[in-house]
């Protein structure tokens, strides 16, 4: 029974409410003014722009509708926009108001007013249709500063107090286009230009030098690179000046070395090999041995004496040996034991037994093969422990492998 008597308490509050509200629309009255003379009208319109709507009354961008509602009443006052005109530094601004101050007038003008200048009538007077406000100012300055330029009114005598009337203040760094203490005209331009002094640490490369050694470990004109340079850093400070943010110049303070460049070595050869006082040999093997009767090469004995060679010169001798020997070769440029590079006619020996420097004519033992003319200038561990009398130098592989290990006779030449 209880929740009975709530629902039906419910239902006769809803009622209520929505007989207030119908009747409260039914009830709407509304009066128009100015633009209909004061008429009234009954409407259940609620909202101005309908209620405008249904008395046929068209509104523009300027004109102002005041309501009042009273009472189930509506009172709608309805300004109309008129003409009026500003009058800024010689320039006529016309403007549309509904009224207002003389203040609304320049600012729908889209004037901006400093508090230097004149204005007639006061800022303060109410505007109506036809009247004309003028501003005047003793002078007017166009102010170009931190990327904006202005015009600005002012009474200031000097530019100096310009600057401080509006609120300009300066570095002592800073760039100002005319004396403090000229006299201010109108349309003068002052600008400022905005000084800023910054240190900057930039890390920056050393180039490093080119250096040349010579070296008689190479044949003249050859070149090989034996460091490649590397470049230094060094840590470097500037005192940097910026105009309105712009770089345009800068002053080196300090600087230090934070890694040494490394200079690029290049060697030179200067290498000239000497000419031997001997023979030139062209391998055309036509030389004059001894044999015996049954055709066989008969090496000559110990002790000096005399040979032909393959050119068919005779030479002397101070000694000769005959062993094993054995070929080798190697890139060009490698040194040898005496610090000469390789060559063809520089063999590899026991100085012990061959003295370096020793002057040699080597042929095979059976007269199948002509080494020729030689140098003792090198040495190897073949030499050494006996397993070969010489080992004769030629530039290439294929030379060697035809050479192989064969029986030689080695002239001592005197």
């Amino acid at each position: 029974m209880k929740e009975k008597r709530n629902s039906s308490k419910t239902f006769f509050a809803v009622a209520l409410i929505l007989c207030v509200l119908v009747s409260c629309i039914v009830l709407t009255g509304v009066t128009l003014s100015a633009a209909t003379d004061g008429k009234s009208s009954d409407t259940s319109a609620l909202f101005t722009d309908d209620i405008l709507a249904q008395a046929g009354i068209t509104l523009s961008e300027e004109d102002e509708v005041i309501r009042v509602d009273t009472d189930g009443v509506v009172s709608l006052t309805i300004v109309r926009a008129f003409d009026a005109e500003v009058i800024f530094r010689g320039k006529s601004f016309p403007v549309k108001v509904a009224g207002g101050t003389v203040a609304d007038a320049i600012e729908a003008a889209g004037i901006t007013l400093s508090g230097a200048e004149t204005v007639t009538p006061a800022l303060d007077s109410k505007v109506s249709e036809g009247t004309v406000i003028e501003i005047v100012a003793d002078s007017y300055v166009i102010l170009t500063a931190d990327g904006e330029t202005r015009e600005i009114a002012t009474k200031a005598k000097t530019v100096g107090e310009f600057l401080t009337e509006a609120g300009v203040t300066l570095s002592k760094h800073d760039i100002l286009n005319c004396d403090k203490n000229e006299e201010i005209y109108d349309n003068i331009d002052i600008t400022i230009q905005r000084v800023e002094y910054k240190e900057e640490v930039r890390t920056e490369y050393i180039d490093y030098d080119f250096v040349t050694e010579e070296t008689d470990d190479m044949y003249l004109g050859v070149t090989s690179i034996e460091r490649y340079g590397e470049e230094g850093e060094k840590e470097v400070t500037y005192k940097c000046k910026f105009v309105d943010g712009e770089l345009v110049s800068e002053e080196l303070i300090k600087e230090k070395t934070v890694k040494e460049p490394v200079d690029q070595l290049e060697y030179v050869g200067t290498y000239v090999e000497p000419e031997y006082d001997e023979p030139d040999y062209d391998y055309d093997y036509d030389y004059d041995y001894d044999y015996d009767e049954d055709n066989s090469y008969e090496p000559p004995s110990n002790g000096s004496g005399t040979f032909t060679d393959h050119n068919g010169d005779k030479v002397s001798y101070t000694n000769v040996l005959t062993g094993s020997a054995t070929a080798y070769y190697a890139a060009e440029g490698s040194h040898t034991a005496t610090g000469v590079p390789v060559h063809v006619g520089g063999v590899a020996v026991n100085p012990d037994i061959i003295p370096y420097g020793t002057k040699l004519y080597i042929v095979s033992s059976d007269g199948s093969m002509v080494y020729g003319y030689a140098t003792a200038v090198d040495t190897g561990g073949a030499l050494m422990s006996g397993e070969a009398l010489v080992d004769v130098f030629y530039p290439t592989y294929d030379e060697c492998v035809n050479w192989g290990r064969r029986n030689v006779t080695v002239y001592i030449l005197g």
